[in-house]
């Protein structure tokens, strides 16, 4: 794996959770806090989910263990959730900037929130992010879809195609 393969993923990425995130903020509020017997729960625990996955894992990789996920109480709205996570993908573009070949092939230690330590490749855990992220918006727009809203192609061949 190299350099250009990574942000070529993480521009993927970014893309997809913003079709998405299109398709999740046409629906109403009803809709888009209802808990459905699927996954995590609503549209809104889906996404704040995704988002804090990826900024927990932007923090170990950068040397910070957090002892919490973020939670759907502190993101009530989308507004709030569009306002972190704007911040977040800010912060993993900055990151990747700061990587070479040498780090991305390096492994790094962290604690999880239990306080259990692992260690993982840099490269696994980008790889990993991309592939939850991709993971939970299938998730999402099969809610969508339930609820009667809109869905988009998120596949990585539309990406491409489009560039």
């Amino acid at each position: 794996m190299n350099l250009e393969t990574i942000q070529l993923l993480y521009d993927y990425t970014y893309w997809a959770h913003q079709r998405v995130w299109e398709c999740a903020i046409q629906l109403d509020d009803e809709a888009f806090y209802r808990s459905l017997d699927y996954s995590i729960g609503s549209i809104h625990s889906q996404l704040v989910h995704t988002m804090g996955a990826e900024w927990i894992w932007f923090s170990r990789l950068q040397g910070v263990s957090p002892t919490a996920i973020l939670k759907n109480d502190d993101y009530p709205t989308r507004d709030a959730i569009r306002t972190k996570w704007d911040s977040i993908e800010s912060e993993v573009y900055d990151f990747l900037t700061t990587l070479d070949s040498k780090r991305l092939s390096e492994k790094f230690s962290y604690s999880n929130t239990k306080g259990t330590v692992y260690e993982d490749s840099v490269v696994g855990v980008l790889i990993h992010v991309v592939n939850h992220g991709t993971d939970h918006r299938a998730q999402i727009l099969a809610m969508c879809h339930q609820l009667g809203g809109p869905t988009v192609e998120q596949d990585l061949i539309s990406y491409l195609r489009g560039q």
